[in-house]
């Protein structure tokens, strides 16, 4: 490395979105030019409180998120990790809320999930402002770069997984392909279907939002079937979450080719060759990830990504791989 990329790279990690302007250093306990004190093992004894906040609920897909932040935790309780979790389910209000305890609680690092950022603009600022390192998970991809101090994205990059399910599609045959969208403020889902729509085009794929669809399964197993009715071109289907996915497969004409996003109970469907396939993003990862960043930025001033996120997903579970996937979700980590 020449002289110029080592004075630029020291410039960058010196002044990273404020770390050493704004007391990231010393919090960490290190002198600005990286020597360690003896109150950075001193650091490294203490609790060092990570705050897990999402949007989820602790259905098949953010249980297995949660065993991953356990994981994490059990693994970590050695290096003096302490981790709290809320799980909003859906409900803003209360995500804004559990943000603003972990700020009030002395968090060093705060990972959460950010389907609406308008909705937790504030309570993410005042976290950044006060010091804390900011982790999005699962969501909020680009939503918060600009906090000085936002370290990463953990999660799969959206728009290309809905391309992976496009491209399923594409490969069994299909022509048009009916996609529910359950959470109607999640930006997420909505990249999801527009990246299958970049594969199929736009007139091949309907779009079907059903807020809150997980919490009233009936109303949306008839609103399924009612645009199939409506729609006789319909000849795929496509759920974001297996748990409204599956319930939707009685729904469905026969020889309806039929995908989902994320793992759950979506093993056995596509054993049995009623499902096509799921979209995996490896959410156990969403979880133990984050904690470990935590600890290792906390303790050795550790940052990973570059600006870029680290991906979790796509994964393909097909027929395939069906089987040795099953074997580790009995286990509940997939």
């Amino acid at each position: 490395m020449d002289k110029d990329m080592f004075d630029e790279e020291l410039t960058q990690l010196t002044t990273r979105k404020g770390l050493f302007l704004k007391g990231g250093a010393a919090a960490a306990g290190l002198t600005v030019l990286g020597s360690p004190t003896a109150a950075a093992f001193a650091a490294s004894k203490a609790t060092i409180k990570v705050a897990v906040v999402t949007h989820g609920d602790t259905g098949s897909f953010w249980s297995v998120f949660k065993k991953g932040v356990d994981q994490a935790a059990k693994d970590l309780k050695s290096r003096g990790v302490s981790v709290t979790q809320v799980y909003a389910n859906n409900d803003v209000a209360k995500q804004a809320a559990g943000i603003n305890a972990a700020v009030a609680s002395g968090a060093k690092v705060i990972a959460t999930s950010v389907p609406d950022a308008s909705a937790l603009k504030d309570p993410l600022r005042k976290a950044s402002a006060k010091g804390i390192e900011i982790i999005t998970v699962n969501s909020g991809l680009g939503a918060f770069d600009s906090l000085p101090t936002y370290e990463v994205h953990v999660g799969q990059t959206e728009d290309v997984a809905g391309k992976g399910a496009g491209k399923q599609f594409k490969k069994a045959g299909a022509k048009k392909v009916l996609i529910v969208i359950h959470e109607a403020s999640n930006s997420g889902l909505q990249q999801r279907a527009s990246g299958v729509k970049s594969v199929m085009g736009a007139s091949n794929v309907k779009v079907l939002t059903i807020p809150n669809a997980k919490s009233d399964i009936p109303g949306t197993k008839a609103k399924v079937k009612a645009a199939f009715n409506a729609d006789k071109k319909l000849d795929s289907f496509l759920g974001l979450d297996p748990d409204v996915t599956i319930p939707c497969l009685s729904s469905v004409p026969s020889k309806t080719k039929v995908g989902t996003f994320d793992v759950g109970g979506s093993i056995k469907q596509i054993q049995a060759g009623k499902m096509l396939f799921a979209i995996d993003q490896q959410q156990y990862l969403q979880g133990y990830l984050p904690v470990a960043f935590a600890v290792l930025f906390v303790t050795n001033l550790n940052t990973v990504g570059n600006g870029a996120p680290v991906l979790t997903g796509p994964g393909i579970i097909n027929k395939a791989n069906a089987s040795k996937v099953a074997a580790l979700a009995k286990k509940g980590t997939r």
